[in-house]
């Protein structure tokens, strides 16, 4: 039997289901075609994530040249034809991964191209601990609360082995390619070695600051475990493994730090169930707002010219770096969706491009907490207020300083409203709508509007 291994997203020499197939079935296998679907970044602004993204996949390639293994490189429309050519009866894919640039990369359409060419489709699960249809409720259906789904699967979570297969012992089942990057992306991403010390360190060193250091935003004092997992470096069997072998040791943070993990797969199932979220609202009374779309309000946003500095200071850190800390991103999306009341399906789709660490099913469904459409215990309406926000997570303006340079001489306690302070910033130098923009909106009659179209929904 000749079959293709899809490597999508699955950037890992240690504990991979992919191989781990190929090892169970090897017997079976006469040629396998490890071949690796590259995504393409062709909208503007993209540069910074499609350097990443190549970054890891250059890491990864290096990794498997040390077991002389060498993937074919496809775009992902070329795949259907190139298994048809060297008559591939069968591949097998991961089938749950939520972090790829293109909707259209994912399982469901990456299944109805292989069906054009009869080829069977076996998926795994690679990045996700739960498998949905296991996690649904009584009556059968994805539960929509996280504390239910929290509560009903916890206990499922489990020590795992690391797998059986050594690559080594593989290498003369796979078909080498001869192909290379057709650039040096060297400096950029993260290989697995890196990846599996940051992720050592943090859990030795850090993880007992967690529930303290993860509001803190002038530095980055989290894991990074979502770009991690984003590429799939790491196995989230794995990871899991670790916490409850250490959970002796921080019983609360460790546990908060599992609540995290349990999000992403809460949201994961509800993606897998309702695809249809990542286009609308998944409340459907909330179908029909009727949204802003002003385009140059849209467009400060996303520049961070908002005239206000928390809001400003984490567009510029996304824009800047790829990343936004998770407590600026509900700051932000509050405050597009709220007080400039945009639809979220753009600043979703900013995000998408612009967020190295990007996965839909947190995206989207993050997205819609803060727009109000999504999943709640109780749907109802909630607005961040963006400089209460400001003080109470950056009381001293150091993460406003350290985005937006141009403050860096501003006594912090006027950067938290400036519009209230301007005679005070004159004299420290900073003239409202020449050296900062005034503010975009009056936040108190933008959320009196808001309000006002939530309530007669």
């Amino acid at each position: 039997m000749t079959i293709g291994v899809i490597l999508n997203r699955v950037f890992r020499i240690n504990n991979n289901p992919l191989f781990e197939y190929i090892h169970q079935n090897k017997e079976d296998i006469e040629k396998c075609y490890l071949i690796i679907p590259q995504e393409i970044f062709e909208e503007d602004g993209t540069d910074m994530k499609a350097n990443y993204y190549y970054g890891v996949m250059q890491s990864f390639l290096n990794d498997l040249r040390q077991y002389d293994i060498e993937p074919f490189l496809l775009d992902y429309s070329d795949l259907g034809d190139f298994c048809e050519d060297k008559s591939i009866s069968e591949v097998i894919v991961a089938g749950d991964i939520m972090s790829y640039h293109q909707e259209s990369y994912d399982i469901r359409h990456l299944k109805k191209a292989f069906n054009k060419h009869n080829i069977t489709v076996t998926t795994v699960r690679a990045n996700h601990y739960f498998k949905p249809s296991a996690t649904m409720n009584k009556q059968g259906e994805p539960y929509k609360v996280f504390t239910s789904f929290y509560k009903a699967h916890r206990s499922k979570l489990r020590k795992h082995d690391s797998y059986a297969y050594k690559l080594k012992d593989l290498s003369d089942l796979f078909v080498k390619s001869q192909q290379k990057l057709n650039q040096d992306y060297s400096k950029f991403g993260l290989s697995e070695t890196k990846a599996i010390k940051k992720w050592n360190d943090y859990i030795d060193q850090d993880i007992q600051n967690y529930e303290t250091n993860r509001e803190y935003l002038p530095e980055v004092l989290t894991s990074q475990l979502s770009i991690i997992l984003a590429y799939g470096i790491i196995d989230i069997k794995q990871i899991v493994t670790q916490l409850l072998e250490r959970y002796e040791e921080d019983e609360h943070n460790i546990e908060q730090f599992i609540r995290e993990l349990m999000f992403r797969e809460f949201y994961y199932v509800l993606m897998t169930q309702y695809p249809n979220t990542a286009h609308e609202a998944f409340n459907e009374k909330y179908r029909d707002i009727k949204w802003e779309y002003n385009k140059d309000e849209f467009k400060s946003w996303c520049e961070g010219r908002t005239g206000f500095p928390i809001v400003d200071a984490a567009m510029t850190e996304l824009n800047q770096t790829g990343f936004m800390h998770n407590r600026m991103r509900m700051v932000v999306s509050q405050f597009l969706t709220k007080d400039l009341f945009i639809d979220w399906t753009w600043g979703e789709d900013y995000f998408r491009r612009k967020l190295i660490d990007f996965d839909s099913a947190s995206n989207v469904h993050g997205w819609q907490w803060s727009a109000s459409t999504g999943t709640d215990a109780v749907p109802y309406f909630r607005m961040f207020n963006p400089s209460r926000q400001s003080e109470r997570f950056d009381k001293d303006a150091l993460y406003i300083k350290t985005f937006i340079p141009q403050l860096n001489d501003v006594t912090p306690k006027l950067l938290h409203e400036p519009f209230k302070h301007e005679a005070e910033l004159e004299q420290e130098g900073i003239k409202l709508g020449q050296d900062y923009p005034k503010p975009l909106v009056d936040h108190k009659e933008a959320r009196d509007h808001v309000m006002s179209v939530f309530k007669q929904i």
